[in-house]
């Protein structure tokens, strides 16, 4: 028992630290062949969204797109239109246990059944941490509200505008004073906000 203490103590400070750095990752999607997003594949076996929580992972293996805030993998679902707003609720997973943080940031693009991207409504964006019981699980969730008529896909992604650096503009008040570093793949969930 007493050999189990010190090995749970060195487990929780390394943390992140057998991860490779998010600049390695950015490195290796740069040889990927990303595709510009107004060229994905709008596929009708993507898995449909309700409002229970899709599982999905952006990591090797997976599609990469080009956008502003860096390549991504990628991860297409189909939508329901909608007569009025439709919001979708990202929610990104850190695994890692320790005071080292990394979680993927998630982006979201919805559009159309031509892959044209809808406008988000006014204030229609909104990043929020959540899970920060203890030093497990955190979570970075995006909420997005756009016009649902002409919504026929999400195609969600991350982003690596800055990988490996602090994450600014979410409020991660009340998390123990740690630093949680933007990283390029991990675990996420999607599903519709019900009214």
């Amino acid at each position: 028992m007493k050999m189990a203490q010190p090995f749970l103590l060195a487990l929780l400070l390394t943390g992140c630290a057998t991860l490779p750095p998010g600049q390695e990752v950015i490195s290796t999607l740069a040889h990927d062949n990303a595709i510009p997003l107004t060229a994905v594949k709008l596929r009708n076996d993507a898995p449909l969204l309700g409002v229970q929580p899709v599982e999905g992972e952006f990591g090797p293996g997976a599609p990469v797109v080009e956008l502003a805030k860096g390549n991504s993998y990628y991860r297409l679902f189909r939508l329901n239109p909608a007569s009025g707003n439709l919001h979708l609720k990202v929610t990104s997973y850190c695994a890692c246990l320790g005071f080292d943080k990394r979680v993927a940031v998630p982006l979201l693009r919805v559009l159309t059944k031509s892959g044209q991207v809808v406008s988000l409504l006014p204030d229609g964006y909104e990043y929020s941490v959540e899970g920060a019981h203890g030093f497990t699980p955190l979570s970075v969730t995006l909420d997005v509200t756009v016009p649902g008529a002409e919504a026929a896909y999400a195609l969600v992604a991350a982003d690596n505008s800055r990988p490996d650096s602090p994450i600014s503009g979410i409020n991660i008040n009340g998390l123990l004073h740690l630093e949680i570093l933007s990283y390029p793949v991990g675990r996420f969930d999607i599903r519709y906000v019900s009214p």
